[in-house]
């Protein structure tokens, strides 16, 4: 990014329908990561996106991907059905369904074909979507895989691969199937944006695995914008078995604020919930995978519209913004380090004010050991984990 500061997005785009939408949502001023990325991402090469959760990753890369489309459109050849000029790869159904609210929101202003494919679509609306030119296709991992190898989806037109939530879609859950998709497009030249909020040790050498043949540019907002999180930590000592009697007083004391009580299984989501409802608790909802589908999306999409309580697993730790959210509770402590700054970035985002709270165990000064040298590598000491007396606030100012 050049030198000059960059106050409105008017400075950066110059697509006039994307300036309406931004109108629209009242938003004029670019995030530091936002101002960084989008010119950038405008020109030539491949890039990583890394900067914290709630600092405007999506539309970081989702305006200036938008901007290099309607430039093309005037050059291309017959457009291919079933054939997207970008992919827009998410690792769940709730956050690629996100990202699709997105882009359909702004298509309405920039004109565009966009489509969503993840797992359960079937019928006539996946015909058709096959049977049509596209311009922006949101997706998961294994249905994308599979429509690919079906050849019900051509790779043709493909100008733009994105994967969001990039270190979590390299990882080894989704090796296999990353990696098959990854030769499926070996022979197709596309620029290739990973966006995160957090890079883990040797993952340069984990892309260069997936995609040997590209060289990523980094554009590292980690640091920007850290000062200006307005996340208070509130650290509770419990032993395991006072959990389920102290997380009733618990949520007595935050009365009709709305949060998500994380739990480390999906046994414990349900035994929370059951005793939750059994002494009267309105306004709750349970996620975890193994819902089925028509569930999964029925629990988000109500949860987002009335507000309470959400009882999740990991599922929705990663990349959902939920605007009306005011706390976090870790009611268990995340196995995996960095899913501690996943789960706590669902508040505190875009300059709002929000409160994580942690239940810690005696059991858990190892786990909290690892999580501590996770934030120190991702520039969060901010969120650091102190141990408490029990009940005792653990917290920085809000800035």
């Amino acid at each position: 990014m050049n030198s000059k500061k960059v106050t409105e997005f008017a400075d950066i785009i110059s697509n006039t329908d994307l300036l309406a939408y931004l109108a629209s949502v009242s938003i004029s001023v670019p995030t530091p990561v936002q101002a960084d990325c989008i010119p950038k991402l405008m020109g030539p090469g491949h890039f990583t996106v890394q900067s914290h959760t709630g600092t405007g990753k999506t539309l970081g890369y989702l305006l200036p991907l938008i901007t290099q489309l309607k430039a093309l459109e005037s050059k291309e050849d017959a457009r291919i059905n079933g054939s997207p000029r970008a992919v827009i790869v998410a690792p769940t159904r709730e956050l690629a369904a996100q990202i699709f609210s997105v882009v359909k929101d702004i298509s309405h202003y920039a004109k565009l074909r966009v489509r969503k494919l993840v797992g359960g679509d079937k019928g006539k609306s996946l015909k058709s979507m096959f049977s049509m030119p596209m311009d922006i296709l949101v997706t998961t991992p294994d249905r994308c895989l599979r429509s690919l190898k079906n050849k019900e989806l051509s790779k043709a037109s493909l100008n733009y691969l994105i994967l969001d939530e990039a270190d979590h879609l390299l990882e080894p859950s989704f090796k296999d199937i990353m990696q098959q998709m990854a030769y499926e497009l070996i022979d197709t030249d596309f620029q290739l944006f990973l966006v995160s909020a957090t890079r883990p040790a040797q993952f340069t050498e984990t892309i260069k695995s997936f995609f040997p043949a590209l060289t990523l540019q980094a554009i590292d907002g980690a640091q920007a914008g850290t000062s200006d999180m307005r996340i208070e930590i509130i650290n509770v000592t419990v032993e395991e078995k006072d959990k389920f009697t102290y997380v009733k007083d618990f949520i007595r004391l935050q009365k009709h604020r709305n949060g998500v009580i994380f739990t480390g299984s999906k046994a414990r989501a349900q035994r929370l919930a059951e005793a939750l409802l059994a002494v009267g608790q309105k306004r709750l909802f349970l996620l975890h995978k193994d819902l089925e589908i028509k569930e999964r999306a029925e629990v988000t999409e109500n949860f987002r519209k009335k507000g309470g309580i959400l009882i999740a697993t990991d599922i929705f730790a990663r990349g959902i913004d939920i605007p009306h959210l005011q706390w976090v509770l870790n009611f268990d402590m995340p196995s995996e380090p960095y899913y501690y700054l996943h789960r706590n970035g669902r508040v505190g985002r875009l300059g709002r004010e929000g409160d994580v709270y942690n239940f810690i165990t005696s059991k858990d000064t190892a786990r909290l050991d690892r999580i501590n040298k996770a934030l120190i590598t991702q520039g969060r000491t901010d969120l650091k984990i102190a141990v408490a007396t029990p009940k005792q606030k653990v917290s920085r100012k809000r800035k």
